[in-house]
């Protein structure tokens, strides 16, 4: 009981964003980071800092952390004021961000994926989501996340490089994909600025970068799921004319017809329309709908 007393007490003194400090703390619970859990803990003060202060916290916000790991970015979001929701997977990890407890702390030993977001935020403030994210999970965050506009206000997330580009990717880009026409219908998207793989340990073997996501209203009236089915379908086949890509949903000449209509040429692709173009499209294809929104 001594020994984990003085252990609680030398690692409330440690800078776990400081590489050595982190190697001890991990070192004493005798873990080591999970490759299967993307575990790459951030190692960057500097970084750190950034990316709580790209989310402009008030004093008594609400935040949702995914993936805390050691707590490093859980210490500094509650240093900042705010009430802070942990999700950690990790039982080892979870038990000892017990030491952070200041009263504004809740600490939820779980999968994300097993979590029912709607019932964990039910009744709070718009909550801003900060995490340093399990890359291996990414997708599944982001499409359960980003409709949740009455619930969340903002997101801001470390996520690959290339993960962030495809979310920022506008029409005609090489990373421009129905994944970018889901975030746009959902956020304004942006990134912040890059990490190199120097900031974590242990290092990933790819770039990182800070997603910056603020939540909106649909911009366009199109029915969401057709919607999305019209763009997933098209973007199958990316490199294919809409008037081919679309044909297990629509005959080419009724596609060319609506392209016609919208002044486009028949020999369009997917990457050459953007949201609201699309959502012209998917009208000019479904005249029925259009009397009905």
């Amino acid at each position: 009981m001594i020994r984990s007393l003085n252990f609680l007490r030398i690692i409330a003194l440690l800078s776990l964003y400081k590489p050595s400090e982190l190697r001890q703390f991990l070192q004493e619970m005798g873990i080591e980071p999970k490759k299967g859990l993307s575990q790459n803990f951030l190692i960057d003060g500097n970084i750190l800092r950034k990316l709580v202060s790209a989310a402009q916290l008030q004093n008594e916000d609400t935040v949702l952390e995914i993936g805390p790991g050691p707590g490093v970015l859980t210490e500094a979001l509650l240093n900042s004021g705010a009430h802070v929701i942990a999700i950690e997977k990790d039982e080892k990890l979870a038990k000892h961000l017990e030491r952070l407890q200041n009263g504004k702390l809740e600490i939820l030993i779980d999968d994300f994926r097993n979590v029912r977001i709607e019932h964990l935020l039910k009744g709070k403030e718009k909550v801003k989501v900060i995490a340093n994210i399990p890359y291996n999970i990414t997708g599944i965050i982001l499409q359960e996340l980003l409709p949740k506009t009455h619930l969340i206000e903002s997101i801001h997330l470390m996520v690959q490089r290339e993960v962030a580009e495809r979310c920022v990717a506008k029409k005609g880009a090489k990373d421009y994909s129905s994944f970018s026409l889901f975030t746009r219908y959902h956020a304004n998207p942006k990134l912040l600025f890059t990490v190199a793989p120097s900031c974590f340990y242990p290092p990933p073997k790819i770039d990182s970068a800070i997603l910056e996501l603020k939540l909106k209203s649909p911009p366009v009236k199109a029915p969401y799921e057709p919607f999305f089915q019209l763009i997933r379908t098209a973007f199958q086949q990316r490199r294919k004319m809409l008037r081919a890509s679309l044909k297990t949903l629509f005959p080419s000449n009724q596609v060319e017809m609506a392209l016609e209509s919208l002044g486009l040429p028949k020999t369009t692709r997917p990457q050459e329309l953007d949201l609201e173009e699309f959502s012209a499209l998917f009208f000019a294809l479904n005249p029925a709908k259009s009397e009905q929104s």
